[in-house]
């Protein structure tokens, strides 16, 4: 299957309960790599501050070390991560990973099963661009070690 991986985002949410540098450390917990981390604020739900931390991968061998590092973290989580693939693919295909943001401040990295996680975007790329070819890429990827 001939495919790539476009750019990959990742991002979490500070709330005005919890401290940005330790939301940063949980994000770094998922790096293999140096990165720069963007902050943008904004207002919550309630009207309470909120920052949005933000990091986007574009260059093509920071976008293959990230990706295998994540797989390698998340170790026998992938295969729930390819089981579900085709329910976390949207209509522009992209990818859509939850980690659990308090574990991974801890130094675990695991897929969150709700709650407010540390949220992993992957821009999937197909030649041709049909959905059944980006759903097996996306499973071949799954598989990289």
């Amino acid at each position: 299957m001939k495919g790539k991986i476009e750019w990959i985002k990742v991002s979490a949410v500070v709330h005005s309960t919890e401290d940005r540098e330790k939301v940063g450390e949980a994000i770094s917990t998922l790096f293999p790599f140096e990165f720069t981390i963007n902050v943008s604020k904004a207002k919550g739900h309630f009207g309470n501050p909120i920052e949005y931390l933000e990091v986007v991968i574009k260059r093509s061998n920071d976008i293959k070390k990230f990706w295998r590092n994540l797989v390698e973290l998340l170790g026998d989580q992938v295969k729930v991560l390819s089981n579900e693939i085709d329910s976390r693919i949207d209509a522009q295909n992209v990818l859509h990973i939850k980690i659990d943001k308090q574990r991974a401040y801890l130094g675990e990295v695991c897929l969150a099963k709700s709650g407010d996680p540390i949220s992993v975007k992957v821009k999937l790329v197909t030649f041709p661009a049909r959905r059944e070819n980006v759903i097996r890429y996306a499973k071949q990827l799954c598989t990289i070690s």
